[in-house]
């Protein structure tokens, strides 16, 4: 019976966080869209729908969050164009390098279907974005950057588990 507590427990943790996420936040103007996606060295995941009409930048992308929301970021600009050093938003922030994988990782794709890929030859700072493309920064880890399911879609995962674990327990 303690082992039911615990995975309803873990579901009812697990809906919780997945209810905190959402749809795609949606910022900026105009006719075109990029997606932002944003993770975070704690596990926190965020995804920005980014309305244009004038193609920004990698960075651009980020004027354009930072003048809606409270994201907020530090740069650094160097002969070779800026690093984006620091990322903040809702309570999460990770800055500056601290050896190994701990610096933003930066990633790009130009539809939803191609495979996510980092762009050595240029930076965020001469990326030119188009309609339809994604844009990605992970914190920590040279994994890609991962864009987090539905929260609908998380809670009924999380339920089905629990339930599956109940089942199994009982048998």
């Amino acid at each position: 019976m303690r082992f039911a507590r615990f995975v309803l427990m873990a579901a009812g943790v697990c809906l919780s966080a997945a209810t905190a996420g959402g749809s795609p936040i949606e910022v900026g103007a105009g006719g075109n869209h990029a997606t932002l996606v944003i993770n975070f060295g704690d596990g926190a995941g965020y995804v920005f729908d980014v309305a244009f009409d004038d193609a920004p930048t990698g960075l651009g992308l980020f004027d354009i969050v930072e003048a809606s929301t409270t994201l907020t970021t530090v740069r650094n600009e160097f002969e070779w164009g800026v690093y984006l050093d620091g990322i903040a938003y809702e309570g999460h922030t990770n800055a500056g390098y601290g050896g190994g994988e701990d610096w933003w990782h930066y990633w790009i794709k130009d539809a939803e279907t191609d495979a996510w890929e980092s762009p050595w030859d240029f930076g965020a700072s001469g990326r030119p974005v188009s309609d339809g493309s994604f844009d990605g920064w992970v914190f920590g880890s040279a994994d890609v950057p991962v864009v987090a399911p539905d929260p609908a879609t998380l809670g009924l995962l999380a339920l089905a588990a629990a339930g599956a674990l109940l089942r199994r327990r009982r048998a």
